[in-house]
């Protein structure tokens, strides 16, 4: 019997895999596992193991990267990965579409995404890609033919870095929104040594009004402390139960009246820096 429950779309880091991630969330997974069934998905180009993957994961190869490892301009939209010309946003959606068919639910149980280090570029780039979409068809220039149905509600970003992954739908449109509004979590380790990367991240990708930000007392990984694992849990579950209630014909209408809802709050918006590392 197909599983009923709502999924969450899962993106490993650079140098990782959908076998490693998915390890890395098991604790999580198990908190949120009478709410959502998290999927993993892996990335397109091999590449050596990233950081934090070694020695401990040896044997969970290969490893990949949503972008081109070995290029010195690897390119926005994550294309490349054959010769098909599609961008790494429209292969994920493809791949989204084909897990709903293998295990037999249907599109519209898509309500999450979830990204951890480079990972968080393709969840925000799905979240990017949705309300552009929107935009277009809105304004009579084109309609989404990969992920039909898959209609999101809400992002989570840990530990990330970098802009959101583009993809086809940004020129078709003048001035494309470069701001992510569906409502997002953002997880930051203090003990991060990529922390600077997230904290732009947040500041300059994601609306204030939709975003909130967690940190915690942790490094380079997916939480794991018990108190953090079930806060991340909880403020999950609290995420998706004040955003499935709310369907609107146009995301504008929802976030214009945010604010109306008092649905979020959003901490002290972090120092703006320049430059993102490629191992992210």
């Amino acid at each position: 019997m197909p599983d009923p429950l709502p999924r969450i779309a899962c993106f490993h880091g650079s140098g990782s895999s959908a076998a490693v991630f998915e390890i890395q969330c098991s604790f999580l997974a198990t908190l949120l596992a009478k709410q959502f069934t998290l999927e993993y998905f892996d990335g397109p180009f091999p590449r050596s193991a990233g950081p934090g993957v070694l020695p401990a994961f040896a044997d969970y190869g290969p490893f990949k990267s949503w972008f081109e490892p070995e290029s010195d301009n690897p390119k926005a939209d994550g294309s490349g990965y054959d010769a098909s010309g599609r961008d790494g946003i429209e292969r994920v959606l493809g791949l989204m579409e084909q897990r709903a068919r293998e295990k037999q639910f249907g599109n519209d149980k898509w309500v999450g995404v979830l990204g951890f280090s480079q990972g968080t570029r393709i969840a925000s780039g799905l979240l990017l890609d949705q309300q552009r979409w929107e935009r277009a068809e809105n304004e009579g220039k084109g309609k989404r033919t990969v992920g039909e149905g898959i209609r999101l509600k809400f992002g989570v970003m840990c530990n990330g870095g970098g802009r959101p992954m583009e993809s086809e739908v940004g020129y078709k449109l003048d001035e494309p929104d470069m701001i992510v509004r569906i409502p997002t979590l953002h997880v930051h380790g203090l003990k991060d040594e990529f922390l600077a990367f997230g904290r732009e991240q947040f500041e300059k990708y994601f609306d204030k009004d939709t975003a909130t930000l967690y940190e915690i007392n942790y490094h380079h990984a997916m939480p794991w402390v018990k108190a953090q694992s079930e806060e991340l849990a909880r403020r999950v579950t609290e995420l998706y139960n004040k955003t499935r209630h709310f369907l609107r014909e146009s995301y504008n209408a929802v976030y214009h009246n945010w604010n109306r809802y008092s649905l979020f709050t959003i901490s002290q918006a972090t120092r703006d820096i320049k430059g993102h590392p490629q191992i992210l």
